[in-house]
């Protein structure tokens, strides 16, 4: 395993295993993993500045993705998305009728997902000017711009809504749903393209090498030890 690898995995794992031990006040929601060519985000009090290899995001955050650029995210409950080049999202979390809701509000371009599985009182939603879909746990790719927007599903379910028109389709696994500027919103069975497309960037996120696990002893904050083992692909 290379020195890269190590880097990363030590510098994710320190990330949960503080994030854990952090109080509720705190607005981190998540890590940047992985940055190819040009990424940038920005915030309240500080303008668009370059984002690097374990750059921690805050709620309200944007990031944005230039020319043939990705960025890899992982949010504190091991969600990920790989955003695609000439992408822009704010990255929100709070609470929200009684749960506490991730957003990843959507301005334009496409990404990837791999959503954990949501507790009860958890949430995770995309939006967009066009549209939003709850996420309980599941796979697949969002894209948005101002033709419309697409969801194709891999693993899973997602209820996606027109906010146009207030309505809304369940969109399940091998399934992909359009929603449109003018109200309407449709599904279909996917084609071999959006499918492959989909399959395609997911892999190339989660990596597809040999699958190892790793030992670590962390101390926290309060300098008690804890030994986490994590897995990932070299």
């Amino acid at each position: 395993m290379n020195t890269k690898i190590i880097f990363t995995l030590l510098f994710t794992l320190l990330f949960f295993v503080v994030a854990k031990n952090i109080s509720s006040q705190d607005r981190t929601i998540a890590l940047a993993i992985k940055i190819i060519r040009d990424v940038d985000h920005k915030n309240s009090k500080i303008d668009w500045s370059k984002t690097k290899k374990g750059d921690v995001l805050y709620s309200g955050d944007d990031l944005r993705t230039g020319e043939k650029s990705i960025a890899i995210v992982k949010f504190k409950d091991n969600s990920m998305l790989r955003v695609r080049e000439q992408s822009e999202l704010k990255v929100i979390g709070e609470m929200k009728d009684g749960a506490f809701a991730k957003t990843v509000n959507v301005t334009r371009g496409e990404f990837t997902f791999d959503i954990q599985k949501q507790q009860e009182n958890e949430k995770f939603i995309f939006s967009s000017p066009t549209s939003v879909a709850a996420i309980r746990g599941t796979e697949g790719t969002f894209s948005a711009g101002n033709t419309g927007d697409s969801l194709t599903v891999l693993d899973g379910s997602i209820t996606f809504v027109n906010s146009v028109s207030n309505t809304s389709v369940n969109v399940d696994s091998g399934q992909t749903g359009i929603s449109n500027p003018n109200g309407i919103i449709t599904v279909h069975n996917s084609t071999p393209e959006e499918h492959n497309s989909a399959k395609n960037q997911l892999n190339a996120a989660q990596g597809t090498g040999q699958e190892k696990q790793l030992d670590i002893e962390l101390k926290d904050r309060d300098n008690n030890k804890k030994k986490v083992r994590i897995k990932y692909h070299d």
